[in-house]
């Protein structure tokens, strides 16, 4: 998608997988910004995430810039980065969306799929040919020719 160069700051670009770690902190912190967290009071609210990734992740965030840190161990969200702040409110909203309108093919759809009709009874076109069959000169449109005609 082509993008205004006058008012595009590199900068601003995230580039986090949103199936990762360090997704799911961010979009912790920035859907929290007014508390701080322990690591272990993230890995309680991200319990599918082993601890020590938790502490590894926070790190990194923290040198990054990403993150920020009270004296006393509580992981912040920064006020200055409104970039991880839309990047984390997306999260929230795809994974709303996907939760919602959850469209995984059931088996009901897939039975819908197939070639035959809900009945178990195949049309007659199908029982008289198949996909690949064409048709028979008898049954092409005669062409006129106004050459004939006249």
């Amino acid at each position: 998608m082509p993008i205004d160069l006058r008012t595009h700051d590199s900068s601003d670009d995230i580039h986090i997988d949103p199936s990762t770690n360090k997704a799911a902190i961010i979009q912790l912190l920035y859907t929290n910004p007014n508390y701080g967290f322990t690591p272990s009071e993230i890995h309680d609210r991200l319990d599918n995430i082993p601890k020590g990734s938790i502490t590894g992740t926070l790190t990194r965030l923290f040198n990054d810039s990403d993150i920020g840190k009270t004296a006393d161990g509580y992981y912040h969200a920064l006020e200055s980065r409104d970039d991880l702040r839309r990047f984390a409110r997306g999260l929230v909203q795809v994974r709303n969306l996907t939760d919602r309108y959850d469209d995984v093919f059931s088996p009901a759809d897939i039975e819908q799929t197939d070639e035959r009709s809900p009945s178990g009874a195949q049309s007659e076109i199908r029982q008289d040919s198949s996909a690949n069959d064409e048709p028979a000169p008898e049954d092409w449109i005669a062409s006129t020719d106004d050459s004939e005609q006249a």
